[in-house]
């Protein structure tokens, strides 16, 4: 191969690199937006701010770790691990939307936690109403629904993984052990305090907003816990409202 030959075989490798590189850190990115719609949604004292809609809006000058209305720390209540994500995500309710929309909002009467998982499919379809409802709020689509803001495609797929059926109502119990599924799925390659404090909050962004100490104790009487449900099967929810 000629000297020319190989420059631009060369060059042409350097730029398939950068080019995964670069959908690498978009994707890393996207998923990182989409944790930060889903913290912000939920909670009833936070404030979207007008604007072009993107997560730029959103945040403050700092970026993605100090945000222009984030959540309050919690520092009472329910100090337990999925009490902790209901303070920081969920605003204390099984059936709640983004922005609280379920009470006197765009979706108002719409109770989450009486629908069957097959109902939710449709109703968290990136192309739904709902989905493109908070796509024109924020920027970008996203689906957090229920006490601990599990969007459509985690939900999918933790019902696949724990054997769900269609039929399943999305109640407090079901709600419950799919985000202790969710949990335990992030700390079960987690060894330090640290790490398994990353892996949550890659799992609930609201968990930024938790003193380390307070995450590690909640993470620690999980663990020893087991969940509210063990570390059994899950396959037999009820499939009934609760």
């Amino acid at each position: 191969m000629s000297l020319a030959g190989l420059g631009a075989f060369a060059e042409g490798f350097a730029s398939a690199r950068i080019k995964r590189k670069d959908r690498a850190e978009r994707l890393a990115d996207a998923e990182r937006q989409d944790r930060l719609i889903t913290a912000l949604g939920a909670r009833p004292d936070t404030e979207l701010l007008s604007g072009g809609g993107g997560m730029g809006n959103m945040m403050g000058s700092a970026g993605a770790d100090t945000l222009g209305a984030a959540p309050r720390t919690p520092v009472n209540g329910d100090g337990t691990l999925l009490g902790l994500i209901d303070q920081t995500e969920g605003g204390g309710s099984f059936s709640t939307l983004f922005g609280h929309s379920q009470n006197g909002g765009r979706f108002h009467g719409i109770d989450v936690s009486r629908m069957t998982l097959a109902q939710l499919g449709d109703f968290a379809d990136p192309n739904g109403e709902y989905g493109q409802w908070v796509k024109g709020k924020v920027g970008r689509v996203a689906t957090p629904m229920g006490r601990y803001q599990i969007v459509g495609t985690t939900l999918r797929n933790a019902a696949t993984e724990m054997g769900l059926s269609g039929d399943t109502v999305f109640s407090p119990q079901t709600q419950t052990a799919i985000a202790e599924h969710l949990a335990r799925k992030r700390l079960s390659s987690a060894r330090s305090p640290a790490a398994k404090r990353i892996a949550m909050r890659a799992e609930w962004e609201g968990f930024k907003h938790v003193p380390d100490s307070h995450l590690d104790q909640a993470i620690a009487q999980f663990e020893a816990g087991g969940g509210s449900f063990g570390p059994r099967a899950l396959g037999a929810i009820g499939g009934q409202p609760q």
